[in-house]
């Protein structure tokens, strides 16, 4: 079975997350982005477009939230998959959508990009790149997506397999000990890693990791070459970005990165407040995953207990998502106030859409952007800062502190 096909049999928590975004953040960037042009949703890794069970995978979600704005913007589909038996069932799953207006590729997305970006010329294009591994050559990525549109709006919200990543780096510095050559089919996964990355900078990284087998110090390591990958693009494209790490649970090492790039500060304010509420829908998926483990364990061995797993345990799906909001928001709200006080008295006054990774330190992929507002409005109360956080765009405006910082004094 392969890794398309395997992934395809049920949605994991992982799954969850990055739908739940897909559900939330293009409707905002269609909303903004689209005004007075059209619109393109863009998934050039788009498989299968349903799980086995028929659950939606993201060509279809996209399109359903592209109906969502119909009557006020002017959405085109483009969804693109590589593997040919994907592809024909894409195009089946596609075409019981009745869009017209969209388009359904057979191929390899670097190849079809010329195409794709014809068709999407002029308008506010949104990208979702979600391969199995790694995407979208490096050098496309910014000179044709990124930086070939013009003024036309660009958003891309990229996937970054750590995993892979980790692995390959892992592996080629265990290969290089023992003098031998990797296999034809792992210097495959490296020439492409080579490619997404922009070369062979990247293994430098895991010249430290000594042990082949440390997946903590590989993806350590693979978070590294992320953050300068990132960094990378940030500058060449001229562009922002923020990056959400998705795991399968709490405290385990992340499998890969959501990271949106994009020319506009609205785009990754709105995007952290997608990512919080998505956030919440895996808690419910991860927690549910457990009890459903833990029923199948129990009922192995309900003939000799004296109760059954059914008595003992909650049902799977009974997380219940307004009451946990209910029970952290005062916590969220704390600490997203603490962390603005933190880089006031670093830096003095900033703009909160601009350090996102600060205000939402310990807090990304729980709390939204509500809980950002109450923080300032609280913050206002203890005379901390004149902001009052009232307002559509508070976000855009510097916080100014009351009294002078240490930043300040």
């Amino acid at each position: 079975m392969s890794a398309s096909q395997e992934f395809f049999r049920d949605r994991k928590a992982q799954a969850v997350f990055k739908h739940e975004i897909l559900a939330r953040y293009p409707v905002v960037f269609a909303a903004k982005a689209g005004l007075g042009r059209p619109v393109v949703f863009l998934d050039g890794y788009a498989g299968r477009g349903e799980y086995e069970d028929g659950t939606e995978g993201s060509p279809v979600l996209l399109s359903k939230h592209a109906e969502r704005v119909d009557s006020f913007r002017t959405v085109t589909g483009i969804y693109v998959e590589r593997n040919k038996a994907d592809y024909l069932k894409l195009k089946e799953v596609m075409a019981k959508r009745g869009r017209p207006q969209d388009y359904v590729r057979g191929g390899d997305f670097r190849d079809l990009l010329p195409e794709i970006l014809t068709i999407a010329r002029g308008a506010a294009l949104f990208a979702f790149l979600d391969p199995f591994g790694t995407a979208l050559d490096r050098d496309q990525l910014v000179a044709q997506l990124l930086n070939g549109r013009g003024h036309a709006p660009t958003e891309v919200l990229l996937h970054v397999s750590i995993s892979t990543v980790a692995r390959m780096g892992g592996l080629l510095r265990k290969r290089r000990q023992e003098g031998k050559p990797l296999s034809p089919a792992d210097q495959k996964t490296v020439d492409h890693a080579n490619r997404f990355l922009g070369g062979t900078w990247w293994q430098k990284h895991f010249e430290p990791v000594t042990d082949a087998t440390d997946e903590r110090r590989a993806t350590e390591a693979a978070l590294a070459v992320a953050a300068e990958y990132q960094a990378g693009i940030r500058r060449d494209a001229h562009c922002m970005s923020l990056s959400m790490p998705i795991r399968h649970k709490p405290n385990q090492l992340p499998k890969y990165l959501l990271v949106l790039f994009t020319r506009h500060q609205d785009g990754l304010w709105w995007f952290a407040d997608a990512v919080g509420k998505a956030g919440r829908e895996w808690e419910g998926a991860w927690r549910g995953a457990e009890l459903r483990q833990a029923k199948q364990r129990a009922e192995k061995n309900d003939e000799d207990a004296l109760f059954s797993a059914e008595q003992l345990l909650p049902e799977p799906d009974s997380f219940d998502i307004d009451e946990y909001v209910k029970q952290n928001r005062a916590s969220w709200e704390r600490i997203i106030g603490q962390n603005i006080r933190r880089v006031l008295d670093l830096e003095g006054s900033f703009v909160l859409a601009q350090r996102l990774d600060e205000v939402y330190a310990r807090v990304f992929g729980a709390a939204s952007y509500v809980h950002v507002r109450a923080a300032v409005k609280s913050l206002h109360e203890q005379q901390v800062v004149q902001n009052t956080g009232k307002g559509n765009y508070f976000f855009r405006e510097p916080i100014i502190p009351i009294r002078p910082t240490q930043a300040t004094a």
